[in-house]
């Protein structure tokens, strides 16, 4: 096994692990902006997802999906997924309480090797999940090939503040109060020191859309959002690839 495969292996058993009280302290960990931060990611499709074939990649246990297809209308499918089986049957019960199984799927899903063909969806997105990915430009080139012509890459993503002073209270909250209070909750203090050290480990804003535009994207762009906690990259596939 590669050290690529045993990255992935570790990921999902943490992952996994703390799935029963993932949506929980996603919530209240980030104060409940990141319910906000995917209404921003929805927004980021101009015109709407209403009629768009979307997949969400590293879905979790589906919120951005949820968002995706609540957002959309009866010809808007969506696709959420996930190499968390956890993560994925919480998901299942989450959209069929909220009775969008028509409008969206969740299937198993390994970032590395998206089992889609060549230009299958209108849009790509994936939200907290590409920090996590065995190998990231792997991951992005996976999602821009199943992108069709004119198809529209959005990624919400944790970012660290530029501001001093938020900088360091940020850093104090992230490094210190974050992982006391999530390993409390989820029995899995590693879990939450591993997030922010992938966060401060991981390519800046403008580093990350230097290696989305290396994969033929055009108009790539970024949003930061709240002092810059976290952000939004976009791209479009071109209308002339291949």
């Amino acid at each position: 096994m590669n050290n690529t495969d045993q990255k992935a292996e570790a990921v999902e058993r943490m992952f996994s692990s703390i799935a029963p009280r993932y949506d929980l302290l996603n919530h209240f960990l980030s104060l409940g902006f990141d319910i906000r931060w995917r209404k921003r990611a929805v927004g980021a499709f101009p015109g709407g997802v209403a009629g768009k074939n979307i997949l969400d990649v590293a879905c979790g246990t589906g919120d951005l999906a949820l968002a995706l297809a609540r957002a959309g209308d009866d010809a808007t499918r969506v696709t959420g997924g996930d190499f968390s089986s956890n993560m994925l049957a919480i998901g299942g019960e989450k959209v069929a309480k909220a009775g969008l199984g028509a409008r969206l799927t969740l299937e198993f899903l390994d970032a590395l090797k998206i089992e889609h063909p060549d230009g299958a969806f209108d849009g790509v997105t994936c939200a907290f999940g590409v920090r996590n990915f065995a190998d990231l430009d792997r991951g992005l080139l996976e999602m821009a090939r199943i992108l069709k012509p004119g198809g529209r890459m959005v990624i919400l993503e944790f970012t660290t503040p530029t501001n001093r002073v938020i900088a360091a209270a940020y850093r104090l909250y992230f490094t210190r109060i974050l992982p006391f209070i999530g390993g409390l909750i989820s029995g899995n203090r590693g879990a939450y020191e591993y997030l922010p050290d992938t966060v401060y480990k991981f390519p800046t804003p403008d580093q990350l859309s230097a290696r989305i535009a290396k994969l033929g994207l055009a108009e790539v762009g970024f949003t930061p959002l709240t002092f810059g906690i976290c952000g939004i990259h976009t791209a479009i596939k071109p209308k002339n690839e291949g």
